[in-house]
């Protein structure tokens, strides 16, 4: 039987043979297609979800054991984390006993957060291990270096205490900053005659009319107002008891009398530049059983050791003072 067709043309009365049109073969090819594409993704997915390759089995393995340490390792940062946070509350519990105020941490805050850690490549994962380990160990170190030392040589009596209670320790300016010192104790050049003498305290700038603050508990026993233009000026002296006493020296202003008791912190006067002074600040001694001493070795409130070792290189500059 022939596979050709024929259609009657009304016109024409005749029938003439059907003709394939360019659409229907554009039609049909793209259908094909379709149907085709459709057919090998359907084939592609089956495959993927039923059948597995022996690598695929290696990753499922690997995949299933990462999830399993990633809770371990997990665990173990937050136990490491914990026990650095409860040894630094410790020390700043130790170190507001000692000193009346908190401590500023010294631990260094980590800005990563605990997935950023564990999704983090092989290198960067095994450094911050180490790094978080080795900070662990110092600290750890510290506290047990610590601890033997109060265990077997410290000894802290009721007059230890009150001793340490009343020493000098908090820097006279209120919101001291360490660049703030600008001459220490010691042999230093003279800003009238410039020849070298012996400064028997610190030089502290500071604004005029900034709080000058008792550096312990004491009380006043010195108030000296002067408008000559050379000596200490206006300034407040402070017993504090065991030998201590401190000046504070070149005031604007002074909040005190003779008499009065002052607590660690209290407002005693203002920066100014009364007496022989070049500029606004605070002159500071520390006096010890009626000697004078380094006050940079009693203003450590507040200070940790980096900070403090800066204020005591600061200190020992041969320069000019300011009074």
């Amino acid at each position: 039987m022939s596979s050709k067709k024929y259609n009657y043309n009304p016109k024409t009365l005749s029938f003439e043979r059907k003709r394939i049109s360019p659409l229907r073969v554009l039609t049909m090819a793209v259908a094909f297609l379709a149907f085709g594409l459709l057919f090998f993704v359907g084939l592609l997915f089956l495959q993927n979800y039923f059948v597995e390759s022996p690598f695929e089995r290696q990753l499922r393995t690997e995949n299933s054991e990462l999830k399993r340490h990633k809770k371990i390792v997990s665990d173990r940062i937050q136990n490491v984390n914990s026990q650095l946070e409860r040894l630094q509350v410790k020390d700043d519990e130790l170190y507001k006993k000692i000193f009346e105020i908190p401590k500023e941490s010294s631990l260094a805050s980590n800005t990563d957060s605990k997935e950023d850690i564990l999704i983090a490549s092989s290198p960067a994962f095994a450094s911050w291990t180490s790094t978080l380990s080795n900070e662990f160990e110092k600290v750890a170190g510290a506290a047990k270096r610590s601890n033997s030392f109060f265990r077997l040589t410290a000894s802290v009596n009721k007059k230890d205490w009150n001793r340490l209670q009343a020493t000098p320790a908090l820097q006279p300016i209120e919101n001291f900053k360490i660049d703030q010192l600008v001459s220490g104790f010691g042999v230093r050049i003279n800003p009238f005659h410039k020849g070298k003498y012996h400064h028997d305290g610190v030089d502290i700038a500071a604004a005029r009319g900034a709080n000058v603050v008792a550096s312990g508990p004491g009380m006043i026993t010195a108030v000296k107002k002067s408008d000559l233009l050379a000596g200490f000026g206006n300034y407040v002296e402070v017993d504090h008891g065991f030998g201590y006493i401190t000046r504070y020296a070149h005031l604007e202003e002074i909040h005190v009398r003779v008499g009065q008791k002052v607590l660690k912190g209290f407002v005693i006067g203002t920066v100014g530049t009364s007496g022989g002074s070049i500029a606004p600040h605070l002159h500071y001694e520390v006096m010890l059983e009626g000697k004078n001493v380094d006050p940079v070795q009693f203003m450590i409130q507040g200070l940790d050791s980096d900070g403090y070792a800066k204020l005591y290189v600061a200190s020992k500059k041969v320069n000019q003072s300011l009074d």
